[in-house]
């Protein structure tokens, strides 16, 4: 008996690249998908952010203390003419 014969060429042996990119691509596509959906979730908390900060149905100051408050009138407005 040959043992030769029972052993593969390399020529014989072919490696077919197709599952190997596909999975590759697989993997790539799942990181994108990761990195843009972390980037969209930034943008939203920002976005929400800006909304508080922004928001134009704010209460007035509070008073300090009886009766001060922040503002402090003129006197001369209050004068009469």
């Amino acid at each position: 008996m040959n043992a030769r014969n029972d052993v593969k060429r390399p020529s014989d042996q072919s490696l077919d690249a197709w599952p190997l990119l596909a999975a590759a691509q697989r993997r790539f596509a799942a990181r994108v998908d990761f990195l843009v959906a972390r980037w969209l979730e930034r943008c939203a908390t920002n976005a929400e952010a800006a909304q508080r900060l922004l928001r134009t149905d704010r209460k007035p100051a509070p008073e300090f203390g009886m009766g001060v408050s922040l503002v402090v009138p003129s006197p001369r407005w209050d004068e009469s003419p």
